[in-house]
């Protein structure tokens, strides 16, 4: 058990759906999902002592390998959130972390889950040893859906936007931040799909490979019902960086 020893999902954040999360059409942007998370996660790591700073006195950082989120009901602007989210598992070298925001009243909006593993900031490699560093959670086992950190594309893709990796779009990690990813894939969204955003039932993005600065990528796309797949490429070193699928109530 890690320095704060109050379970993980009794510690409470509050956040914001600011209006910028929101399309033109009243409806959140699937990648504010990744944002509210990020915001409740750099929270609560800093809490156990476990964010950037902690983990990089080790030589360390955590990276995210995947985000699963199934959305309960549409979240409106201005609405307050409050989040809780708790280690619920270790498979090395994947750990797994549960999220779940509810409104005021206690009702669910949107719950889900990631994998991360740590990096070796030196090497650039996954940590793969049984024990980490610095105090951390034991998990919980206690999971809210079914996620893994990986899942195979097997939509026919075509290519829909070239574009090339800007240093706005670098973290302090020197990558691509993870977000970005997600804003990307709203980008070659069709004016019909950003209205049916608040039909949204679920969001799996899983990130293979790192985008950095002039890294030149493919933006690939495919429809299939009521699922939307969505590739990114990287042209300059020859390999997917992340794959997204998203699923529609009819």
């Amino acid at each position: 058990m890690g320095k704060e020893m109050i379970p993980e999902n009794e510690i409470t954040y509050e956040l914001l759906a600011s209006s910028s999360f929101l399309n033109q059409h009243n409806q959140l942007k699937p990648y504010a999902y990744q944002i509210l998370f990020e915001q409740m996660a750099e929270q609560h790591l800093a809490k156990l002592n476990i964010n950037v700073d902690g983990t990089m006195e080790y030589g360390l950082a955590w990276a995210l390998i995947s985000m699963s989120v199934e959305v309960v009901h549409p979240i409106e602007k201005g609405m307050a959130l409050f989040g809780t989210t708790w280690h619920s598992e270790h498979r090395r070298p994947y750990f797994r972390r549960e999220l779940q925001f509810k409104d005021a009243g206690g009702r669910v909006m949107f719950q889900g889950a990631t994998h991360s593993v740590l990096l070796d900031l030196e090497r650039r490699t996954v940590f793969r040893k049984n024990e980490v560093p610095f105090p951390i959670h034991e998990p919980t086992g206690v999971f809210l859906i079914e996620a893994s950190p990986g899942f195979k594309m097997d939509a026919d893709l075509v290519p829909v936007a070239e574009r090339v990796a800007q240093a706005s779009h670098i973290d302090c990690l020197g990558h691509v931040n993870n977000c970005r990813y997600g804003e990307f894939a709203y980008d070659v969204f069709t004016d019909e799909e950003q209205r049916k955003l608040n039909r949204l039932k679920r969001m799996d993005i899983h990130f293979l490979s790192e985008l950095r600065a002039g890294d030149r990528f493919t933006m690939r796309k495919a429809s299939e019902g009521d699922r939307i797949y969505i590739q990114g490429y990287n042209n300059t070193k020859g390999v997917v960086s992340f794959n997204i699928a998203l699923s529609f109530h009819p």
